[in-house]
């Protein structure tokens, strides 16, 4: 389990709410700083600042019909059954009395210049933000008779009820982005999620695990890329698993047979002849080990890329007969017709001669060995637009039709109770198939069980 603070489920989420904060705030800063630079409707203020005139033409009157009555406890009067909020100031901005609500206890403003702009029976209109609170601001400056003047200053709150400037439903709206924030994160981190799972699932060697791909974004490109590698990745381990069988196979029989040679070579006592015999059976199966293990080491190169073509233009006409030649004495002893049908003009191919010869060479060794006396063996080419196809065609066996698909797969052979001595390696196709495709072409085989062969390739015309 990752820890939260590692977690991308949890830093996407972080993020997602520091920015939704950052933004509030921004819209906050915004608001309080702007919003009271709001001007308002005149008809409003109008009515603001007369409502203020009338509230001190209402204290002059109630001074007037009770004079001993304190101006505290005429304000209060008006703010109990209006619910006004004022404050009373001498012209040195002194505060004589005031009646407030709790949200407004902390809020005044009393300057010389707001006592000048209104000591000559004017008013001052102020839309201030003050403790969280949206308020206008009302001063008017009144006098009694024979009395020193005065200001009244009236606070109209935005709201009625006592409330901040961003709403209580700004804070519940924060609660319900910070919820679908939660969820959509949740729902973006979920690929990652299933990767991390099949991740740790192939860490520990369970190959094949794959994950679903719902769409065409980058993370599903992802999946798409993880599944193949974890498809190849279980392939890879099966051959691998295969190839360690195989060659235990390939090795363990004639290491027993060498055994068993060198056993008998301690144990008895036997003439010059048969100790020689038994000898060279031991240098053919070490023979065996090493074409064995040479046929690994290429194929290896060749699956890894390891291997450079020495590529230039080259006769293919040439190659065919110079590896036809190394079997003739073969063909002749084991009473097998051999015929080249090839056209009287081949084009140069761009290719590694010696590989080429080698595929060449593999092909009819495989025709020889499979091929009964009496029997023929024929090799050939067509062109074919800018491919040139190269065929071995025999009367051997045959391979059966199940098994065309596999003759090119390592150690692979028809009869799996033929040896190795008598069936090869069981790598030559194999090999020849990766010669082949490393010059970009194909090679197939055709057959129909008991009536022959034909094995064919192509490469591309030099340009």
């Amino acid at each position: 389990m990752i820890g939260i603070g590692k977690s991308i489920y949890w830093k996407l989420l972080s993020s997602f709410t520091v920015s939704i904060v950052l933004a509030s705030l921004v819209i906050l800063f915004m608001f309080s700083v702007f919003g009271p630079q709001t001007k308002i409707h005149p008809l409003i203020e109008k009515l603001f600042v007369q409502k203020t005139r009338d509230t001190a033409e209402r204290i002059l009157s109630l001074q007037q019909a009770v004079p001993a009555e304190p101006l505290g406890k005429i304000i209060e009067g008006i703010h109990r059954e209006e619910g006004l909020s004022m404050r009373l100031f001498d012209l040195g901005g002194n505060e004589l009395a005031a009646a407030t609500e709790s949200r407004i206890d902390t809020i005044t403003m009393i300057s010389p210049s707001l006592i000048a702009n209104i000591s000559q029976g004017g008013a001052d209109f102020r839309n201030l933000f003050r403790q969280w609170t949206w308020i206008y601001l009302v001063s008017v400056s009144f006098a009694p008779p024979g009395g020193s003047p005065m200001i009244l200053q009236c606070y109209y709150p935005r709201a009625d009820e006592e409330q901040l400037l961003m709403p209580r439903g700004f804070s519940i709206a924060l609660i319900i982005f910070a919820g679908v924030t939660a969820l959509i994160t949740r729902f973006l981190t979920r690929p990652i999620r299933e990767l991390t799972r099949a991740a740790q699932e192939v860490s520990k060697g369970h190959f094949g695990v794959t994950v679903t791909v719902r769409s065409n974004d980058e993370i599903s490109q992802l999946k798409k890329t993880f599944n193949e590698m974890s498809l190849r990745l279980a392939d890879y381990h099966k051959s691998r698993k295969e190839l360690f069988a195989d060659i235990s196979h390939e090795i363990r029989s004639p290491l027993a047979r060498i055994q068993s040679d060198a056993e008998i070579l301690i144990d008895r006592d036997m003439s010059k002849e048969a100790m020689e015999q038994h000898l060279k059976a031991i240098c053919t199966e070490v023979k065996g080990i090493n074409q064995v293990i040479e046929d690994l080491s290429m194929l290896s190169r060749l699956e890894y890329n390891q291997l450079k073509l020495a590529t230039e233009p080259s006769s293919l006409r040439d190659i065919i007969a110079q590896e036809s030649a190394k079997f003739l004495l073969q063909l002749e002893e084991k009473g097998i017709a051999f015929k080249q049908s090839l056209p009287s003009e081949l084009p140069l191919i761009t290719m590694d001669a010696k590989r080429i010869g080698q595929v060449i060479s593999n092909l009819l060794s495989n025709s020889l060995r499979y091929t009964p006396r009496g029997g023929s063996i024929e090799i050939g080419a067509t062109i074919e637009g800018s491919l040139v196809e190269v065929w071995v065609k025999d009367t051997g066996s045959g391979i059966p039709r199940e098994a065309l698909s596999r003759v090119f797969n390592r150690f692979y052979r028809v009869d799996r109770s033929r040896s190795r001595t008598s069936g090869g390696t069981g790598l030559g196709l194999a090999i020849c198939k990766h010669f082949i495709e490393a010059h970009g072409g194909t090679i197939r085989a055709e057959s129909n069980d008991r009536q022959g062969t034909r094995i064919s390739f192509t490469l591309p015309r030099a340009c």
